[in-house]
């Protein structure tokens, strides 16, 4: 059975409860994260990973706007929203969450970052006319380049990506660093029905049809991981076709998915990330107040802009 086919027992219903798209760059990468240094040099490799693709995008004349959004800030720590634009000035829009939204919505108090929520926050803010949810440490190929002029709406999009050895370094990233077959360590294959293998690393569609599915789930709200192949299948059997656009890279680091995940035993159910052993397969509905839509925004003299909690 094709993707197509699978979703026509599920109509897809367009619903009118986010305020008309305005005229805005071709693409919204929207990113997430917060001040805790995961991985030992978080802030470093969002940094240097933004820089060279803000630089290529900006080389092929591709209008485009960065989205970073900090979901659950530390206490006491500067927000990485501004340690950002004192390295990248450029950066077009920052936004953080009230910590009280974590606190408010968690129900697992290992899960302390809500990825997929802080995503959706970013999605339903975005305006470009097509979002491209990613993690900080992706870099964009010249495949992924070129295409990006040919997108079409009511399209998933989907990346392979590939991993590479840490020793390379990314401080002066070059496209013959990254393809070079030197620098590979493994390539994550898409897998199964459902294109979802590495899923969260790049996931690019119409903004419309984003804000018609409403995002990712907001139902389960116990784990972080399979969040992204989740998607894939809300927008799967709701007749929503993928197509592969090509490569992406991710250097590989100590608390990479495949150099953690053996830690904490075969559900993870101990694991920062949440249990792994949920029926990511299931379908979702989230609310029409999905992405904290109601939340009150307040805009910061640094152009930085807060979501209270009520």
């Amino acid at each position: 059975m094709s993707l197509a086919d699978r979703g026509t027992a599920l109509t897809l219903s367009f619903r009118a409860d986010v305020t008309e798209i305005q005229p805005g760059p071709l693409l919204s990468i929207v990113v997430v994260g917060r001040n805790d240094d995961f991985g030992g040099d978080f802030n470093a490799r969002m940094m240097a990973a933004a820089e060279f693709n803000h630089q290529q995008l900006t080389r092929c004349g591709i209008p485009h706007e960065h989205i970073f959004v900090e979901w659950n800030p530390i206490p006491g720590k500067a927000y990485l929203a501004d340690l950002l634009i004192e390295r990248l000035p450029w950066w077009h829009r920052r936004l953080v969450v009230d910590p009280a939204w974590h606190q408010r919505l968690s129900i697992n108090p290992k899960l302390v970052f809500m990825e997929f929520l802080a995503k959706n926050v970013g999605i339903r803010r975005a305006s470009g006319r097509f979002v491209l949810t990613t993690n900080t440490d992706i870099w964009l190929s010249r495949q992924v380049l070129r295409s990006l002029p040919q997108l079409r709406s009511g399209i998933l999009y989907r990346a392979v990506r590939i991993d590479l050895n840490r020793e390379i370094g990314y401080d002066t990233m070059t496209f013959d660093v990254l393809e070079d077959p030197e620098s590979a360590l493994r390539v994550n294959v898409l897998g199964r029905d459902y294109f979802a293998n590495a899923a969260g690393d790049f996931l690019l569609l119409d903004r419309q049809t984003y804000v018609d599915l409403r995002g990712f789930n907001e139902v389960f709200r116990e784990s972080k991981i399979h969040k992204d192949a989740n998607f894939c299948v809300h927008a799967c059997r709701r007749g929503i076709p993928v197509e592969v656009l090509g490569t992406v890279y991710h250097i590989d680091h100590e608390s990479s998915w495949n150099n953690v995940n053996h830690l904490y035993g075969p559900s993870h159910r101990a694991a920062p990330f949440g249990r792994s052993d949920w029926n990511w397969e299931a379908d979702y509905e989230n609310p029409a107040t999905w992405a904290l839509a109601e939340a009150p925004e307040e805009v910061r003299d640094s152009g930085l802009v807060y979501i209270g909690c009520p």
